[in-house]
């Protein structure tokens, strides 16, 4: 089983490569306590369904690379919402409907916000 620092890293680091592919109200949520299933959330919305498609796989393709685990997947078909399960952390993309429709910030609501823009992920933007 992870520590709760090594999963908020690896939802971190989701959304940081979610960023990468022009993700947008990325949020972050420890819900260590609050939820049962899950140390922490990472939800995203993307523009179109192809969209929330290419940063899906740029997430998998980026933690695989970092841990070699694969996580399970759901709503690929669906262009409004994917999940992926990476059993210590669930990323949600979704489409500004469904996000807005869902509202899973509300709904987690106790869960504490995670600041994912560490100083290296800053740096690296700026120096772009």
């Amino acid at each position: 089983m992870n520590t709760v620092s090594e999963s908020t890293e690896r939802a971190r680091r989701a959304a940081r490569l979610a960023d990468e592919k022009k993700a947008e109200d990325i949020v972050v949520l420890d819900v260590t306590g609050v939820c049962t299933f899950c140390d922490a959330f990472v939800v995203a919305t993307g523009s179109t369904g192809l969209q929330l498609r290419a940063i899906a796989d740029s997430i998998i393709m980026g933690l695989k690379a970092d841990d070699g685990f694969k996580p399970a997947v759901d709503g690929e078909r669906n262009a409004s919402w994917v999940v992926l399960d990476y059993g210590d952390v669930v990323v949600h993309l979704m489409s500004q409907e469904a996000r807005e429709f869902y509202r899973l910030e509300d709904l987690w609501g106790d869960g504490k916000q995670i600041d994912w823009q560490d100083a290296d992920a800053a740096q690296g933007a700026t120096a772009s």
